[in-house]
């Protein structure tokens, strides 16, 4: 629901606050109330008795909401309200009802990565001193602004905007860490003790209020058809692979053996007696889907059986593509293992690629900085729900994996970039006993055109910051690309793109990166070009395709749903909702 506040708009979902922005400049991307539990899961709310009154100049929007998930017990009334000044007040009022342990519980905001990176910004602190930072451009291992009582930063030609914070001391992370798209600015520092005991009556009374001076001008013209362009750069098309499920069916392993996918991975632990048949296992399912096998292998430097890994590895070492090597517990390369004992392997496997990096998130390869020069590949996995799960901020955090890539590769340089793997469920228990997932480690828009959507703006933002392999998703069940009686949208588009065979990548933009994403891939000495296209709205979508460029396309060859209704004349391209369509 569009709200309105003098020259500020916002849209309303579900007690929180999107994309506040002055003409079409976004100067805040959320405000909104979390509760964290201790494994840093945002638990989920019931919202009741909500009122919504808005005018043409002003809003005020109330309601009370509850946690009832997982032993917590929260209630919480919110107002929020906006002025014809432009201001806007987010007021939480909340009690526990009950006792419970929690990471976090308090009001966060968000700022954009590609709005703000590199931008000014002016932090007041509690004690009345002042702070001169900038949002970071490379990805900040650690908090950028602390002690946070009130931040202003400029937006725009002349255009400044000021936050104010009560109820808590606030500091600012850098969500590309966790692969999302934003800085976040939270309460209750990281340095205070946590999980936190919220007692049985324990009130929080907190506020933000965002006021804005100077009007922003118009940056660029509104309007309902969305434009892509082509830039200049390109990139080498990344080698994609799938992770292998656990069971694997005879036409599940055909419909794989047809992808013609670059690789498949396994992780292995040689604390576990069954490895050797796992292995086995890995090598004749790759051998069915003629490809290669991506082994990532738990173990420490004292493991009593990597000489006899080795030694089975080196029977079959022309069917492994790579190997990653992590710690069983931290899930991190260790760097005594780097040193020590990759050089024997080396020596004993010198055509397999050797990596390392961590099985987590980004922020552990990131805040565990080491020597890589002995390897061939740093990787890292990927999740666009660390934090919230809902479908806009699964599209809003796209964007993060071009700027993982590129701080990967300032961190590692001359190295290549892995990312594996992908999942859109967190792998909050990533590295577990054997590998098992549990039995809610999927999500149920893994089967959606949703999901599709969102792989193809991955592709993009990995592939134009010029990864070199990306593993995505299990070849088949729920958290998967099939299953044995359906191919998912996520196994079409890779069926069509893995086909069409695209060597290079040349980079595009489009003026709503939140709704449209495209992606022009070229092969044969740039002779022959296919540009895909994602909505990624519940609406259609009217795509002006002027790519800037000798570029012209003449009709759709390949759509998620054929009788949907998309639609290409005179180079302007309708989208229906959720579409995915290559030209």
């Amino acid at each position: 629901m569009l709200l309105q506040a003098g020259p500020v708009q916002a849209d309303y979902s579900d007690g929180n606050l999107r994309y506040i922005r002055m003409d079409n400049q976004e100067v805040v991307r959320m405000i909104y109330f979390a509760i964290r539990d201790r494994e840093w899961n945002t638990l989920s709310h019931e919202i009741s008795g909500e009122e919504i009154k808005s005018s043409a100049n002003s809003f005020s929007v109330k309601f009370t909401s509850k946690v009832r998930e997982n032993g917590f017990h929260f209630n919480w009334k919110v107002e929020i309200t906006g002025a014809p000044d432009g201001s806007i007040q987010f007021n939480i009022q909340g009690q526990a009802t009950n006792s419970f342990l929690t990471n976090r519980a308090g009001l966060c905001v968000l700022h954009a990565t590609d709005q703000f990176a590199g931008t000014p910004c002016c932090i007041e602190h509690p004690d009345g001193y002042f702070s001169h930072k900038y949002f970071p451009e490379a990805i900040s291992p650690h908090q950028p602004f602390l002690n946070i009582r009130a931040m202003e930063w400029p937006v725009g030609k002349t255009g400044r905007v000021r936050l104010d914070f009560e109820g808590d001391i606030f500091e600012t992370e850098d969500q590309r860490n966790w692969s999302d798209a934003s800085y976040k600015t939270y309460c209750t520092p990281l340095e205070l003790p946590f999980p936190k005991l919220l007692g049985k009556g324990t009130l929080i009374n907190q506020s933000v209020r965002l006021t804005v001076t100077d009007v922003i001008t118009l940056q660029k013209p509104l309007t309902e058809t969305i434009r892509v362009y082509q830039n200049d750069a390109y990139s080498t098309f990344p080698k994609l692979g799938l992770q292998l499920a656990s069971s694997c069916s005879a036409r599940e392993l055909e419909f794989v053996k047809h992808l013609k996918i670059n690789h498949l991975r396994k992780d292995i632990f040689l604390s576990d007696d069954r490895w050797r048949e796992q292995l086995m296992l890995a090598l004749e399912k790759c051998r069915l889907c003629e490809t290669r096998l991506a082994l990532a292998v738990f173990c420490n430097a004292q493991d009593k059986n990597i000489p006899m890994f080795l030694n089975a590895i080196t029977e079959h070492a022309s069917a492994v593509k790579s190997i990653l090597f992590f710690d069983a517990i931290s899930g991190l390369t260790n760097p005594d293992f780097i040193a020590n004992v990759i050089p024997n392997i080396r020596e004993q496997l010198p055509h397999v690629e050797l990596g390392g990096g961590t099985d987590t998130h980004f922020a552990e390869f990131n805040r565990n900085r080491m020597d890589y020069g002995a390897l061939d590949f740093i990787s890292f996995s990927l999740t666009p729900l660390a934090h919230l799960k809902d479908d806009l901020t699964m599209i809003d955090n796209m964007q993060a994996q071009f700027d993982m890539i590129n701080s990967a590769r300032a961190i590692a340089p001359e190295k290549k970039v892995h990312v594996s793997p992908i999942t859109l469920k967190p792998r909050s228990k990533a590295v577990v006993a054997y590998n098992e997932a549990s039995k809610n480690n999927y999500d149920s828009r893994q089967t959606s055109q949703l999901a599709a959507g969102w792989t193809l703006g991955s592709i993009k933002y990995l592939a134009e910051a010029g990864a070199d392999s990306i593993t995505y998703f299990e070849t088949n069940g729920p958290g998967g690309i099939m299953d044995e009686a359906n191919i998912y949208p996520v196994g079409a588009l890779l069926q069509f793109i893995l086909n069409w065979k695209p060597a290079e990548i040349k980079a595009t933009s489009s003026d709503f990166p939140l709704k449209i994403t495209s992606l022009l891939m070229l092969r044969a000495e740039l002779k022959e070009s296919c540009l895909l296209i994602a909505n990624h709205t519940a609406e259609k979508q009217t795509v002006d395709l002027d790519l800037n460029a000798d570029l012209k396309y003449t009709k759709i060859t390949f759509a998620l749903e054929q009788d949907a209704t998309n639609e290409l004349e005179d180079n302007i391209l309708t989208l229906a909702p959720w579409a995915v369509v290559a030209l």
